[in-house]
């Protein structure tokens, strides 16, 4: 973090006897106000309420059941390979939820779906468990590199045995022509022939040569970028309004348009929507954790390139990364992680590890996790790396980490977590020459944990971070253009969980215009 986090504050919230006074009495952060009205949505503090399963504009559906595994010849017991029955099931399912009655799944290989409306439901995740008597590195041996080319694990960084898996078809549709900034709601095409009011689309730009990209998402603050990926940044936007070459969306840019970064809009219609997993028990065998980038892919559950998809009411025991998403918005809901004590091993800078990552957001937006607990000890617990708009909020665990695996993790959102212990909340990994931690815009609200939480170490991330409500003993500094660091007396700030604010305030706004237009 910049040394400025270090001086003198530039203000303090308050004299211990107002302090005192108001520690009964609701506080709210600057950067919001009591019901948003000090937000402007576009300025340091980022708009996260368009984040889940459709933009939390509406509720993960109850799909009604259209198959059962048992008619498929599943056995669940534990004993017999039920990896193929639940295959064909899915298979033979056109839309509606493949039920799993209560039972011990033996599962030896990829179970997929790879189309939209398919449900994979269990009785309960104490109920209904799939048993993975071997990881995927058994299965399907892949070797993988580090970012500095060292040997690793082909399992180390993605890969799940469950997956839901889809493709966005994101083709070119019109390329931006003008400079929009950050913050922006308009710009301008060289054709607006495939574009129409109400249609979701990438707006997409492309790393350059000079990594000028990168900079400007670390806020020109990007630290040693000499490996950076050149990866295409990304964002969902619905088009609000065409005129002739101008386009409107319904949200602000996360980013600025620059010539440089050919800049475009793309084809938003992923193959798979609307599926999920749900209500399952996931179990891999309780030997001992065979050490960091050396896994031996007990890897759950993974999300590729699907959207308006979710994972809800799931244990995860044992597992090597629990859940991996590569997509956008999407709902990740009621997970626990736990361990056997037999797993654990010192490595990775964890004394007890049993993991590699519980949750990782890598090239992912717009993801909301949410009721979340980690009782497992991962060396890395809520990832994000090259991505955005990302939300992990009403969570707990052990001793939560906040992994911001560099490579431009902008604008994610992490919002009343309790990490436990607190003794790693900012310790991430991430390798050499790729970045900062964190990139610009990141949030953190309402964070607390059992000792007081320090400020993240010098360097971690550009000054455009946003800490607000952590419960900590550091003195606040409020530094509009620079470091903010806001601090509360009392219960914290309110509201505490700033997403579900900011979604209730949109959709009250979106219900306000809707009655007076039906006026």
């Amino acid at each position: 973090m910049n040394s400025r986090f270090f001086r003198a504050p530039i203000l303090l919230l308050g004299l211990l006897g107002i302090a005192a006074a108001a520690a009964a009495a609701p506080e709210y952060s600057q950067l919001w106000g009591e019901h948003g009205e000090r937000w402007p949505g576009n300025g340091r503090l980022p708009d996260f309420s368009y984040a889940g399963y459709q933009r939390g504009e509406q509720p993960v559906p109850e799909v009604p059941q259209a198959a059962n595994v048992k008619d498929f010849g599943a056995v669940g017991d534990g004993i017999a390979d039920d990896t193929k029955a639940i295959q064909a099931a899915i298979d033979a399912t056109t839309r509606g939820a493949v039920f799993v009655p209560a039972g011990r799944y033996k599962i030896t290989d990829y179970v997929r779906i790879t189309k939209s409306g398919i449900v994979l439901r269990g009785a309960g995740p104490g109920q209904t468990v799939f048993w993975f008597p071997h990881g995927l590195d058994e299965v399907h041996p892949r070797q993988g590199r580090t970012s500095t080319g060292s040997p690793a694990s082909g399992y180390s960084f993605d890969g799940g045995f469950v997956s839901v898996q889809g493709d966005y078809q994101a083709e070119r549709l019109a390329g931006i022509v003008a400079v929009a900034s950050r913050g922006a709601r308009e710009v301008k095409v060289d054709s607006a022939a495939g574009l129409a009011v109400g249609q979701n689309v990438l707006v997409s730009v492309r790393e350059a040569p000079d990594h000028s990209l990168k900079t400007h998402l670390y806020c020109d603050d990007p630290g040693d970028i000499r490996r950076g990926k050149k990866l295409d940044t990304k964002m969902v936007m619905r088009i609000l309004a065409v005129d002739g070459d101008r386009i409107r969306f319904d949200r602000p840019l996360r980013f600025a348009t620059e010539t440089a970064w050919q800049p475009e809009i793309r084809r938003f219609a992923p193959s798979v929507s609307e599926s999920g997993i749900e209500r399952i028990g996931f179990e891999f065998p309780g030997a001992t954790y065979r050490g960091h980038f050396k896994e031996n892919g007990a890897n759950a559950i993974e999300l590729r390139q699907v959207t308006n998809c979710w994972i809800r009411d799931v244990v995860i025991h044992n597992g090597d990364l629990g859940i991996n998403i590569v997509a956008c918005g999407n709902t990740v809901a009621g997970v626990l992680f736990t361990a056997d004590p037999s797993r654990g091993r010192a490595d990775g800078g964890v004394a007890h590890c049993t993991g590699h990552h519980a949750i990782q957001c890598k090239r992912a937006e717009d993801n909301l996790i949410t009721r979340f607990e980690v009782r497992a000890n991962y060396i890395h617990d809520l990832s994000v790396e090259h991505a955005s708009g990302n939300v992990y909020s009403q969570g707990r665990g052990a001793d939560v980490n906040f992994d911001h695996h560099k490579d431009t993790p902008y604008e994610n959102l992490y919002t009343e977590i309790d990490c436990g212990s607190g003794s790693r909340v900012w310790r991430c990994g991430g390798g050499a020459s790729i970045g900062r931690q964190c990139a610009g815009w990141g949030t953190f609200w309402n964070i607390r944990a059992a000792r007081p939480i320090a400020p993240p170490p010098k360097g971690w991330g550009p000054v455009t971070m946003n800490f607000v409500g952590i419960a900590s003993s550091q003195p606040a500094i409020i530094e509009p253009n620079g470091t903010w660091w806001e601090v509360f007396a009392g219960d914290g700030v309110h509201p505490q969980d700033l997403h579900a604010a900011q979604l209730e305030r949109r959709m009250k706004a979106t219900r306000l215009v809707s009655r007076a237009a039906a006026r």
